[in-house]
């Protein structure tokens, strides 16, 4: 990791060229800040530049999944093999971060039909999500990944965790058993009704 001459900084991942996936020895993902601090004095999130990875076959991409199928054409009678690309989960698609959207120098016009109006609220919602986790793994790297690197390799960090991370759990957990005993203990102190005694006729 490299802190950038403007604010910003940059995570560098190294591979071994022999592997069968990419050519790429060095993979890089650069996060930058504004270049003016936020209200309470912190740096406020810009954009983030991946970089392309040279996947050695297209079969090597993992980021996409290849569907192939036969397609016949009915006048010729000739078959031909199409192929359907799907993206898929993976964690090289770190490298290729959303683009925040560009400012538009014309505003839109007052006659949108509304069902247009709710897709672009939900793409808006569904990319400010996406640049914010993007965000947010980047830091986590950068914060808690690379500082512990050797706890992490080792395993120690997955055993025993970070502190801070499970202190609200363990208080939010104790605070329900407590309630939960208060309301026993609520229960055993309440007299109980005697029951009616049966009259005989």
């Amino acid at each position: 990791m490299e802190y950038l001459e403007t604010p910003g900084f940059e995570l560098i991942f190294e591979f071994d060229t022999k592997n069968p996936f990419f050519s790429n020895q060095i993979l890089t993902k650069t996060y930058h800040y504004q270049a003016e601090l936020g209200y309470s004095g912190d740096f406020v999130y810009d954009h983030a530049d991946g970089c392309e990875i040279n996947w050695k076959l297209k079969e090597s991409n993992v980021t996409i999944n290849i569907e192939r199928r036969k397609q016949r054409n009915k006048t010729t009678k000739q078959t031909r093999t199409i192929e359907k690309l799907t993206p898929t989960e993976s964690f090289f698609n770190f490298f290729d971060p959303p683009k925040p959207p560009k400012i538009k120098e014309e505003e839109q016009e007052e006659e949108a039909k509304e069902e247009d109006e709710e897709d672009e609220e939900d793409e808006d919602e569904d990319l400010e999500a996406r640049l914010e986790l993007d965000y947010q793994l980047g830091e986590e790297i950068k914060d808690r990944l690379i500082p512990r690197a050797v706890d992490w390799f080792t395993g120690d960090a997955v055993e025993f965790g970070y502190p801070d991370e499970f202190e609200g759990e363990e208080d939010e957990f104790d605070s329900e058993e407590e309630e939960e005993d208060d309301d026993d203990e609520a229960q055993d102190a309440a007299p109980k009704e005697a029951p009616a005694e049966c009259k005989q006729q």
